[in-house]
């Protein structure tokens, strides 16, 4: 399933992915989106939510929104701001509109017991994840993410993290959490950022002193140095560059 961006839009193949084009989104990005923000709908067919994301009542967008058999809808062109964020704050950045890549999956989120089981609204029976959220609440049953749909996200995200400086994956409830319960306890989010990112693995510092940066480049702020032979756990790739931690990122060339 391979995919490519042009002048940003997203292309399955040769052609562009299904376009609804939204009119809720600002200008270009300032600087490269750093960071890939997950969704959910909370609704029913992809369609339907991306046809409401084009309305100008909605007041929010998002660039994409994959359906649950893998289908791909852009709605903002991959270079401009969409508003899917909100209020948000992650490592020191907030305001995520201004600095992420948003892709919401349609699914419906928290479902209804019935005597049939978990339901939505309309009382159609839902596959589902019994789980509490953790940032609190009871348990309930969550939809399941459909593995087509996984599929899809996992390539499309490796996609967009080939072309722009994506350092991290987060969820809209690591970005505000307490107001955004997305994507969930059925989106397993550290499978989805080793699969994007690559796994984590230990490895020790080989050159004499290694400047750690807190972002993936020269023009990262240093943070701090590590002498030879630190231990230290790789969590995610980007080019030349690792991460060792959240915010932490060495040159990958002095790390084995």
């Amino acid at each position: 399933m391979p995919f490519s961006i042009r002048k940003g839009v997203l292309h399955s193949q040769d052609a562009a992915v299904t376009q609804v084009p939204s009119p809720n989104h600002s200008g270009a990005f300032r600087s490269p989106p750093r960071l890939i923000v997950m969704h959910y709908t909370a609704g029913g067919s992809a369609a339907s939510s991306a046809s409401w994301l084009a309305n100008p009542a909605a007041g929010a967008s998002a660039h994409l929104v994959i359906g649950r058999d893998g289908a791909i809808i852009q709605c903002v062109n991959l270079e401009r701001r969409a508003w899917h964020a909100g209020r948000s704050a992650w490592q020191g950045l907030s305001d995520l509109n201004s600095h992420a890549i948003g892709i919401e999956l349609a699914n419906r989120g928290p479902l209804i017991w019935s005597p049939q089981g978990w339901c939505d609204a309309s009382g159609t029976t839902i596959p589902a994840v019994e789980a509490a959220h953790r940032h609190g609440g009871p348990v309930r049953g969550w939809e399941v993410y459909p593995e087509a749909q996984i599929t899809a996200a996992i390539a499309v995200t490796r996609a967009l993290a080939e072309t722009y400086p994506i350092h991290e994956i987060v969820g809209h409830d690591d970005i505000a959490p307490g107001r955004k319960l997305d994507p969930g306890p059925a989106f397993d989010m550290p499978a989805f950022r080793t699969q994007v990112l690559g796994a984590s693995l230990r490895a020790r510092v080989t050159a004499s002193s290694l400047r750690v940066r807190s972002g993936p480049g020269l023009d990262h702020p240093v943070l701090r140095a590590l002498p030879r032979g630190t231990p230290v756990e790789v969590t995610e790739r980007h080019r030349d560059w690792i991460a060792i931690a959240p915010g932490q990122w060495v040159f990958a060339e002095h790390v084995a």
